[in-house]
Formats: C-alpha cells, structure tokens, sequence
C-alpha cells in the first residue's frame, strides 16, 4: 500500500542515469521537508536518529541561514537527504510528485539526522507561531518520540506553514523562522518505472546503497544485519515467547531499546554451536570460542551475520530486498535460545545462595562494589536482574553467570532430524538439588580465580568446569526423575 502522494520542488536540479537508475540532484525548499515528514518514517534507514551534538550543529546553520544576512550556506555545509522511490511523476518547474512503497526499503535511506533536526526546528517554529512552548527535547529527542509529538501537532505545522506563504514579513519581525533555506536532495528513481525487471533491480540495488552510504557514518554491524532482515526469526520467535520483553530489545541504533541484542546473538551462540553448520564438512563459520559470550559479543554478532547471510540459511525474500530464514536447524537453535535470558536472570537471582552453600558471598570485593551505599537496609533500594528486571537480593557481576548459563548446554540436543531442543526442561531443571549442587561446585572456580569477575568470565576453565558439572547433574536430575 503505498502513503499518500507529495509534491516535492527541486530547483537548480539535474538528471543522471546510472544503469537502471535515475539520480536527480538539486535544492529542495526547506518548507517540502514537513511533507517529507507527514508521509515517511526512517524504516528504510538502518539507523534511528537521535538529538545530540549533530543535530545541534545542524540547527545553529539552519538559524545562521534564517537570521544572518550573508551567504545562506545550508546546502553547502549539510549533505541532506537521500530519498527513494518508485512511484513517482515529472511535473513541470523542476517538481516531482511522490509517493512511497514497501517503506523498508523506499523512503529516506540517508540523512535521518538532518530530517530529525530540520523536523524539530519546522515543529518548534510552529508551536511558537501558535503561542505554545517549544517541546521540551527529551520528548523528542528519539525519532519515533518525535514523530509521535509531530502528528500531534499537525495542524499547527500546517497552519504555520499557510502563514508563511502569506504573511512572511510579519513573522520575520516577530522573530518567528520562515523556512527560508535549502536543503541538498538525491532523489533515486528507476529508470523504467513501467519495467518489472528494472524495478527489481532497483529495489535490490536500494538496500547496498544505503549500506554504502550509511557505512560513511560508521554504522554498526548489528544495525547493518536488521537492515537486511539477518534478525527478523529472532525478534519473531522473542516476540511469540514474551510480547512485552520483545519491545525492550534494541535491534537498531536509537530505536530506544534498553536490553542490547548482542548480549541475545551471543547467548544464542550456545545452542547454535550444536548445529552442523559450526563443524564437520558442512561448516560455514567458525565457532566462537565459550568465553565469547561474555568477553567477546561483538566477534559473536559478526559470527551470526555471517552465518545468517549464507545462501544455506537465508536466502532473499520475495521483493530481493532483505533475508529471510529458510534453515530448520538453525531456527530451532534460536527457539531455545529464546529461553535464556529469562534462565540468565533466574540463575543470577539464586547465585548468591550457591555460593553461601560453603563461603560468604557478601565478603567479595567485586560484590560490594556492586552494592547499594544505604545505611538504612530496610528501606534500600532493590537490585534487578539483567534482562527481565527481576527483583533481587544482591548484585551479582555478570562475569560469575556466563559459564553457568553457558553449561545450560548439557541441557540440550541435536535430535535425529537435526533440530535443536532442549533435552529436558530447562526451568525445572536449574530449580533442582543437583544444578544446586552443581552450582555451588562450580563457585570454586570464583575462589581458584582470586574473586575477580572479569578472570572468571574470561576464562576457559570456567565454561568447561561449569558444562562438566552440569552434565553430571543433568544425568542425576533424569535418573531421579524417572524414579
């Protein structure tokens, strides 16, 4: 379904043929950018933008622009915007009326910092124009709680904008900005609008220009992957799992999640190394070592999006534009590795008391740095857990967990049909004597490491210690429960 159409001016513009493509590069008035705005989001942009240094920078030269009486510079000093589309039609005095397809993929593909500072300078003119204060920046200061406070105030914006067109004296004197600036366009259209084949390539081509582009700004490769749709299963499979904790998973750069989606592909590391794509003749990448998933979660992304991007696990969805997971075994690995946050967060609380089985948990150095400085312990403040924001008694140094959850791996399997799954219930299990006991065995590590957290995390003996123990337990926990 396409959004409803735009009419865009470039002026000083020009067309140039690339291939299959059409660029036309020209000065756009400033004024176009609240259509721009009414119409799009930065889907097709892998990153979110934010209010920060940047879009400070750009503001004071669009004021520079709007209140000084030299050479407007604007255009020069900012690169603008990359917009794309499809659905479009020349009309005359170098306008071009637009509309926009499938989002992820058409829209503004660079230059979301410039539309978000250009947004919030058109919205705070507006609502001084209209006699309200100026939003304050921490309601928009994410593009999408931006975008909330835009179309909440769209009339305002359009009532201003009417205002420009007929009284911009009056609101020059009054101190009121008049949109009177450029700002630098690329517009991408296919050559043969008419031609399948020419679209296809054009919408396939979108994607690796926005990668090009966006690589200018040192985009992330966590950011680059959900680009291509590398974590759609994952975020699909968090998403039928536990809806609300799904919302909390940051998989683009400024999208406002607070759980880091590295820390979740490192985690699913521990059942993905029992797939056949990390060994033998069917080996596509080579297996993070254990203590990765503590120490190393960015060599852990890389892994994952290289494993993703293999034409035997994902192959290019039906529009060419993103990846789309087609192999079972890797899928069932990531449906076990749903659970583990939540097992993460259910180890951590109990830990204390794994340790205090033969030693004083509070009396570690790294464990009192963590704590809370109150006097008053009745009323101090609770500790939460990593992920899920459990309630908790004591802190615990994440570098003490990783081994454990990494031994959960005793817990699980490659059945005859080559699927991953766990071999017995997880939650069950860790609430038992033995991965107690287990547990407690394990915090001898802790002490053989001199109580440092980063020594144990980081260490080899610690995951193969903590997978040793639990294999043991998980054999004792079946033998009694099939008594």
């Amino acid at each position: 379904m396409a959004t409803d159409a735009i009419i865009i001016r470039l002026k000083q513009s020009n067309e140039q043929e690339v291939g299959d493509i059409t660029r036309v590069v020209g000065l756009m008035p400033a004024r176009h950018m609240a259509d721009i705005i009414n119409v799009l989001d930065l889907e097709a942009n892998p990153r979110n933008s934010r209010l920060g240094s940047v879009t400070d920078d750009i503001e004071r030269s669009i004021e520079n622009d709007e209140n000084g009486t030299g050479q407007k510079l604007f255009p020069l000093k900012s690169k603008g915007v990359l917009i794309a589309t499809s659905r479009f039609t020349r009309l005359d005095r170098g306008r071009y009326k637009l509309s926009f397809g499938d989002l992820s993929v058409e829209g503004i593909l660079d230059g979301g910092h410039n539309t978000l500072a250009i947004g919030r300078y058109i919205l705070d003119q507006a609502e001084t124009f209209a006699g309200k204060p100026k939003p304050r920046k921490r309601d928009v200061s994410l593009w999408a709680d931006f975008k909330k406070v835009w179309n909440s105030e769209r009339s305002d914006i359009a009532t201003y904008l009417d205002a420009i067109s007929d009284s911009r004296d009056a609101l020059k004197s009054e101190g009121i900005g008049t949109l009177n600036f450029d700002v630098p366009v690329e517009l991408l259209l296919p050559l043969k609008p008419e031609d399948p084949e020419c679209l296809e390539t054009f919408h396939s081509s979108l994607l690796e220009i926005c990668d090009a582009r966006n690589n200018n700004a040192q985009l992330t490769a966590g950011t680059k992957g959900n680009k291509e749709g590398l974590f759609d299963s994952f975020k699909a499979l968090f998403e039928e799992k536990d809806p609300v904790f799904a919302k909390k998973i940051s998989w683009k750069t400024n999208d406002g999640g607070t759980i880091d989606s590295r820390s979740l592909v490192a985690l699913a590391w521990i059942p993905l190394s029992l797939t056949t794509w990390v060994e033998g003749s069917d080996k596509i990448v080579e297996l993070p070592k254990p203590m990765s998933i503590y120490s190393g979660k960015g060599s852990c992304l890389e892994r994952y999006l290289d494993l993703m991007r293999d034409p035997h696990i994902s192959s290019a969805n039906t529009n060419g534009n993103e990846k789309e997971l087609h192999d079972l075994q890797v899928l069932s690995a990531l449906k076990v590795a749903v659970d583990l946050p939540k097992l993460f967060d259910l180890i951590y609380i109990n830990f204390p008391d794994y340790y205090n089985k033969d030693g004083s948990y509070g009396k570690i150095t790294a464990v009192k740095g963590m704590q809370h400085k109150d006097k008053d312990k009745k009323n101090a403040k609770p500790y939460y857990t990593p992920y899920y924001g459990m309630t908790c008694n004591q802190p615990v140094p994440d570098g003490f967990i990783y081994p454990l959850v990494y031994g959960l791996r005793a817990c699980m399997k490659r059945n005859k049909n080559d699927r991953i799954e766990w071999a017995l219930d997880p939650f069950d299990f860790i609430e038992s004597d033995e991965f107690s006991s287990a547990a407690a065995d394990y915090c001898g590590v802790i002490r053989q490491s001199d109580y440092d957290p980063q020594k144990v995390g980081k260490g080899s003996f610690s995951y193969s210690a903590a997978l040793t123990g639990l294999k043991l337990a998980a054999i004792d926990y079946r033998a009694d429960c099939e008594q």
